[in-house]
């Protein structure tokens, strides 16, 4: 029995080896190389961007590997008939998850001990979406959220990259399986499973490319959109070995290095990518796998030397550590990194992966735990992500809640213009010599761990994509209310929380159209088209006394661009005062300075002047000013509460923080403008005995 019993655990362990890593021989040099260029590319674009601006194509490198590697050892089990799921993404998370919870783990504890108090719960969401390799679809999503793309790059923001990687390993086998169960020979077997990949890696190719250019932040980090760059590299590994000249080869391996090498410095932020320009590095990481260890010749020689082999070894760990450093560092100095402190980062990131791969990936991919049952492995891998979650969660919720509970025990005071908090610092005269008293950066309103979240509901209603808008209802129910459309983009909603706040009190019964772009305008752009009528059919039809309407001054605009606005807002606003409608646009608060909302994230105390930029620098000519004068409608002017007469525009004002990052005020902010935004509309309202021209 015992001589069974040990036969038997020999024999498991046989089969569990059998599936635990790729190969079972030394790896190649080339692909080692390839791996050496890919993360030394990413790390320097990382640390030193101006100096290679194309290195984030590492990643497609990483991509093209992955595909070749993970399909080749997929058809191998296939045709020898023991491919198992289990075992096969058992072995994933022993190779894969060890280290990476670990960095995950670390980047907890740096962002609780370090990071500034404004970033800490979006440090810790990352870490959260990156432990469950759901960070690309958060990013994603962040995306898309116009809120959320002006956010400060996350913690684990690079995890997004692994998880399209184990988000492959899971559907790739399926796919293997599916293509080849049919027919198991080795013959009609790969050539079902050719078909299939050509089909997936042409379709994602053409869906990369189309939302490279109509969604380009959300086509950077989806999955199906990058599943084309593992389809390279898996056709590779299913392409018949093709002898090729020792010239010709030769000729391929200085092609594609330089096609990598042109890929890497020559694209930069402005490049479309993934879309076309990603053909290029990836199918030059393609060719150079499909010919083999390099040609006989001392350049290509070079790619065995072993620092690079040594890099490509510990590529995974150097992926790793060093973007948490890089975000991490500049908190726990207080600056901006000098020359020498990059590199002792650099360094610092190498040391830390080889002492990872040293001590847990290494042992625990080829120690006794490979020995372990997959089932065993992977419910391990699931209480191990838990335990992850459970750390950089757990104290993100309590930050949210604490955060939530201040802001709300603080709204009615900020709303009380005796409080001289939030907009009453500059617009009650009163409060002039409460600008100096400093404020401690634990006493702002919001707090500064719930900067970023705090919008109370302001996008209730928001739509993102250019369709019609579907109004939402603040305000009286009265139907002798007068009756008000407040229409915008994001900066029209930031107006909902204090309009909220005043509404029901002052008989208003408003319906809210906001939606990104695409603002109340005869705006010519087809795109807009659909919402532009759908929106002038409501705010003439539905019977409104006035509409309200503001929209985000862009910085950036041309002079020529602003008057081009304002004659659209004029044109539509005519319309609607000749139907006797009142139109009363709310002029833009100014644009920040980055430099401003980096001040505030590391400060630990405000007075008026803390932080404030110049509104010689940030307040340009409004549009809905322009289109005012135009069309002979009266504005609400509040750009008073932001700067004062001398043009010091304060970020923190009163213990009120202003802005929620570049240009969208705060709600509590908002909640203390509502009492002179009503003065200002309650007395245009009163003022207007004919709202005809």
């Amino acid at each position: 029995m015992a001589s069974a019993g040990a036969n038997l655990r020999r024999d498991r362990e046989k089969a569990v080896k059998a599936t635990a890593t790729p190969t079972s021989h030394t790896p190649r040099a080339d692909i080692q190389a390839l791996r050496a260029f890919a993360v030394a590319a990413v790390v320097l674009f990382h640390v030193w961007p101006k100096a290679i601006e194309g290195g984030y194509i590492g990643v497609d490198v990483f991509f093209v590997i992955s595909g070749y590697l993970i399909t080749g050892q997929l058809v191998r089990l296939r045709e020898r008939g023991n491919l198992r799921l289990g075992a096969f993404w058992a072995a994933r998370a022993r190779r894969l998850l060890p280290a990476a919870l670990l960095v995950l783990l670390a980047s907890t504890a740096l962002t609780v001990l370090f990071a500034p108090p404004a970033l800490v719960t979006q440090y810790l969401r990352s870490i959260v979406g990156s432990t469950l390799y759901v960070e690309n679809w958060v990013l994603a999503a962040d995306a898309v959220d116009y809120l959320a793309a002006e956010n400060a790059p996350p913690i684990a923001q690079h995890y997004w990259s692994l998880s399209v990687e184990e988000q492959f390993y899971i559907v790739w086998p399926l796919l293997v399986i599916a293509a080849t169960t049919a027919i198991l020979t080795k013959k009609y077997g790969r050539r079902a499973l050719v078909a299939l990949l050509l089909a997936i890696t042409v379709g994602s190719l053409v869906l990369s490319i189309v939302t490279t250019f109509a969604a380009p932040s959300f086509a950077y980090f989806a999955t199906p959109v990058r599943m084309w760059e593992f389809g390279f590299g898996a056709l590779v590994a299913l392409i018949p070995s093709i002898i090729v000249p020792a010239l010709l080869r030769s000729l391929i391996w200085i092609a594609g290095w330089a096609a990598l090498l042109f890929s890497a410095f020559a694209f930069d932020s402005a490049t479309p990518f993934p879309g076309y320009a990603a053909i290029l590095p990836v199918s030059a990481t393609a060719l150079l796998m499909l010919i083999g260890p390099a040609p006989p010749f001392r350049l290509a020689s070079m790619q065995g030397w072993k620092p690079i082999q040594w890099l490509g070894d510990n590529s995974y760990g150097i992926y790793l550590w060093h973007w948490p450093l890089v975000v991490i560092a500049p908190a726990i100095l207080g600056a901006d990194l000098e020359l020498w402190q990059n590199i002792l980062l650099v360094i610092t990131t190498c040391v830390l992966a080889a002492l990872g791969k040293r001590f847990v990936e290494d042992p625990l991919r080829f120690g006794r735990l490979a020995t372990f049952r997959p089932r065993a492995i992977l419910a391990g891998t699931l209480v191990a992500m838990l335990l992850v979650v459970a750390a950089a969660g757990l104290p993100a919720l309590s930050i949210a809640a604490s955060t939530q509970a201040q802001t709300e025990r603080a709204q009615a005071e900020v709303a009380d213009p005796a409080s001289c908090r939030g907009a009453n610092i500059l617009l009650n005269p009163s409060c002039e010599g409460a600008r100096d008293i400093p404020v401690p950066s634990a006493d702002l309103i919001p707090g500064l761990g719930g900067l970023y979240d705090d919008t109370d509901g302001a996008f209730d209603c928001y739509t993102a994509a250019e369709t019609a808008l579907e109004p939402c209802h603040i305000g009286s129910d009265d139907p002798e209310a007068v009756r008000i459309a407040l229409t915008g983009d994001s900066h029209a909603a930031m107006l909902v929380p204090g309009l909220r706040d005043v509404a029901a009190d002052a008989g208003w019964s408003i319906d809210v159209y906001v939606g990104r772009g695409c603002v109340w305008s005869a705006d010519p752009d087809p795109k807009c088209a659909a919402r532009q009528a759908s929106l002038q059919k409501d705010l003439l039809s539905n019977g409104y006394d006035a509409i309200v309407v503001t929209a985000w001054n862009q910085l950036e605009a041309t002079d020529q661009v602003r008057q081009q606005r304002a004659e659209r807002f004029a044109e539509r606003w005519r319309t609607a005062r000749e139907q006797g409608i009142q139109v009363i646009p709310v002029l833009d608060n100014p644009g920040i300075a980055q430099s401003s909302a980096d001040c505030v994230t590391s400060t630990s105390s405000f007075t008026f002047e803390t932080c404030a930029f110049a509104a010689a620098d940030f307040l340009r000519e409004d549009p809905l000013a322009l289109a005012a004068d135009e069309s002979g409608v009266t504005p609400v002017d509040l750009r008073g509460a932001y700067c004062d007469p001398d043009g010091v525009c304060p970020m923190v004002a009163g213990g009120v923080v202003v802005y929620r990052d570049l240009h969208h005020i705060t709600a509590s902010f908002s909640h203390s403008l509502a009492p002179y935004l009503l003065d200002e509309i309650t007395a245009l309202l009163d003022a207007a005995p004919s709202t005809s021209p």
